[in-house]
């Protein structure tokens, strides 16, 4: 599935690309430039944020350019949370893409789902548009020898659970006081940020299963290895919008949560990780 992303923001979209590579690995994507107006590359699936498109308000003229803008391509259509006005859109599946509309904000798991239902319309739509199959009149040319293609390695990975899991077990002597006071945070599912200096910190988003950060891994890894270090952390909740501020601010750079985790987690239980493929927990018993 070929997707045209347009009018979400870097961190949207960074965020969104790590999401479908975990998700919807075999879909690929590309960016447009958003405006009134744009012409899209074509696409199999579009996904737009009809506010930076000026499209933000439904009216008459608003919809013949958002049609305009679909040439029939089904779409997901990013909405403010508030705005009710592309309700009263008449619906005619005769002659108008298949549309998924979807309220910010969001979560992976409504993004999926939402993805997932304009999908089953592009192939819908495939095969309403394709021929009735014809008996051939002579045998089928034998295909040309293909060459094995190597699967995709999955990276390995560790989730909030799985840590959760794996401090259980180990003895109840206070140490390990970083991952520790992470997975307490990493628990009540909202955002928080970890204050490393005054410049320098990390970001993590529990629900959208993404981290970012300005801080060198090698000083996140030594602060995992020392509790007199950890101890002295700030660790404080914090709402999306202030993630956000924060992560485009500082410049932070995008990571996966499960990812993150794995590597902190084989890092300071001194734990070698498990090979590709062997599972979400990928850390070997201790």
């Amino acid at each position: 599935m070929k997707l045209v992303v347009t009018g979400l923001s870097p961190r949207e979209e960074t965020a969104f690309g790590i999401f479908l590579d975990r998700a919807l690995r075999h879909w690929t994507w590309q960016s447009a430039a958003a405006g009134r107006g744009v012409v899209l590359p074509p696409a199999d699936l579009i996904v737009a944020d009809l506010v930076p498109l000026g499209l933000g308000h439904w009216s008459e003229e608003a919809e013949a350019d958002l049609l305009r803008l679909l040439q029939g391509t089904p779409a997901v259509l990013l909405l403010p949370s508030h705005d009710r006005s592309w309700a009263t859109m008449a619906v005619d599946t005769a002659t108008q893409p298949a549309l998924v509309w979807l309220a910010k904000p969001y979560g992976t798991k409504e993004m999926q789902a939402a993805l997932e239902q304009a999908e089953a319309a592009v192939k819908q739509r495939t095969r309403r548009a394709a021929p009735p199959p014809q008996t051939p009149l002579m045998a089928p040319p034998v295909p040309p020898t293909q060459l094995p293609v190597s699967p995709i390695p999955e990276l390995p990975g560790l989730t909030a659970a799985g840590l959760r899991t794996w401090l259980a077990a180990l003895p109840a002597d206070g140490r390990h006081v970083f991952l520790r006071k992470l997975s307490d945070m990493l628990s009540q599912a909202h955002p928080f940020e970890v204050r490393f200096t005054v410049q320098n910190s990390l970001i993590v988003h529990p629900a959208d299963g993404w981290v970012a950060s300005n801080t060198p891994m090698l000083v996140i890894k030594r602060v995992c290895q020392s509790d007199t270090l950890a101890t002295a952390l700030e660790f404080r909740e914090i709402d999306d919008a202030q993630a956000e501020e924060r992560m485009e601010r500082l410049g932070m750079r995008l990571r996966e949560l499960d990812v993150f985790l794995w590597e902190l987690a084989a890092t300071t239980l001194g734990q070698q990780p498990a090979p590709p493929g062997a599972g979400s927990t990928a850390l070997k018993p201790p």
